[in-house]
């Protein structure tokens, strides 16, 4: 069981990682690269930027997160759509978290669907190193043998 949850917390951490390379990825072009004269500096704050942004999503996916891992492990629900679609859930609930906490002047430029997009590669990311095996823990408690009375 304990390894199960590290498997689950490792699989949470690199989705969060995954989705926030994703959105990096699209605004590639935007934080010069690709132009062939990167400027160190600013390859470093990307670096900066991944790490912070990796940190905040988790902030704010987590209990969405955990409901949902909660569910496929006690369904044994192991399908990698059930995972992509949860990742978008998450992904929307962190696009209603935001809203929550932005401030009334609207200085932050709207990203919602490059947002649920990433979140849905996360889902997929999850599921390839943690759903796959949801709910295994349950069927190896529920087929041990009883002990035998000697």
């Amino acid at each position: 069981m304990l390894l199960r949850l590290f498997v689950i917390l490792v699989g949470y951490s690199v989705a969060v990682l995954t989705a926030v390379l994703f959105i990096h990825l699209l605004a590639w072009d935007s934080l010069g690269f690709g132009s062939g004269a990167e400027d160190p500096a600013a390859q470093w704050a990307t670096v900066i930027s991944v790490l912070l942004s990796t940190l905040f999503i988790s902030y704010y996916a987590f209990v969405p997160s955990a409901i949902l891992v909660t569910i496929s492990e006690l369904k044994a629900i192991r399908s990698w759509l059930y995972f992509a679609l949860s990742g978008g859930a998450v992904a929307l609930c962190v696009v209603a978290l935001r809203a929550v906490d932005r401030t009334a002047d609207g200085a932050i430029v709207p990203v919602e669907a490059a947002t649920i997009a990433a979140g849905l590669a996360g889902g997929l990311v999850y599921w390839l190193i943690a759903g796959q095996g949801a709910g295994g823990w349950r069927k190896r408690s529920l087929s041990a043998p009883e002990p035998s009375e000697s």
